[in-house]
């Protein structure tokens, strides 16, 4: 498991001071960009490879509002390590409990032909120490 730390930030909220709900996607998208860095393969690097990682199916539950201000804590669990594919979940939590639960599949594609390609042997052992078995 890999967690990063956030704070709400005004671009975030809608007029209320709560986030506005696709605003969250932004958070998991900038976890999964923290945490392929920490395991040793920046998402920048893996694009200049022409390397890839779109959701292919995204699950998402609002547990709890988050507001302006909040520290959140973004926990990125790698569940699966297919062929090509990784079962990602994550979870978005404040001083108060969970805020989301969000559970997706990402597939390693060649930017250039915008199919499905195997993962390498080297970045399945960058991932394999972030993954939690049930």
């Amino acid at each position: 498991m890999f967690t990063t730390d956030k704070q709400i930030r005004f671009h975030h909220c809608d007029p209320a001071g709560i986030v506005f709900y696709p605003q969250y996607f932004y958070l998991l998208s900038e976890a999964m960009e923290d945490f392929m860095a920490a395991a040793g393969k920046p998402q920048h690097e893996q694009i200049a490879l022409r390397r890839g990682w779109p959701i292919i199916r995204l699950e998402v539950d609002f547990v709890r509002m988050s507001r302006y201000g909040d520290a959140v804590s973004i926990d990125v669990l790698v569940r699966k390590i297919g062929g090509a594919s990784l079962a990602i979940d994550y979870r978005i939590r404040g001083i108060d409990g969970d805020r989301l639960k969000a559970s997706t599949t990402v597939v390693h594609v060649d930017l250039d032909t915008d199919r499905a390609m195997v993962i390498p042997d080297d970045v399945r052992a960058a991932f394999e120490p972030y993954r939690v078995v049930d």
